[in-house]
């Protein structure tokens, strides 16, 4: 008896974070630029973009960034994040 109200109980307190983890909201790409830019400058730089990631999540993150760059100035305009997170759903 013990064993099954501790599982049903873990169950149940475990349910609200599975649903949670479903229920991905997409985010809203202006307010993501806006928190990455850092400096404030309207534009992000590829460390401002990487953030403080390491190893292959930072060299994957890299590559997305060179990808974004569609200008190939070193920077992304909101423009291009945009564009980018739209894909990214896609």
């Amino acid at each position: 008896m013990k064993k099954i109200l501790v599982a049903a109980l873990a169950a149940g307190l475990c349910l609200p974070f599975a649903i949670g983890a479903q229920e991905k909201k997409p985010q809203d790409p202006e307010a993501v630029f806006k928190r990455l830019d850092r400096n404030n400058d309207g534009k992000l730089s590829k460390e401002e973009y990487v953030g403080n990631l390491e190893g292959e999540k930072k060299s994957k993150k890299e590559n997305r960034f060179a990808q974004l760059d569609k200008n190939n100035d070193g920077f992304l305009s909101l423009e291009e994040f945009k564009a980018g997170m739209t894909k990214k759903k896609n």
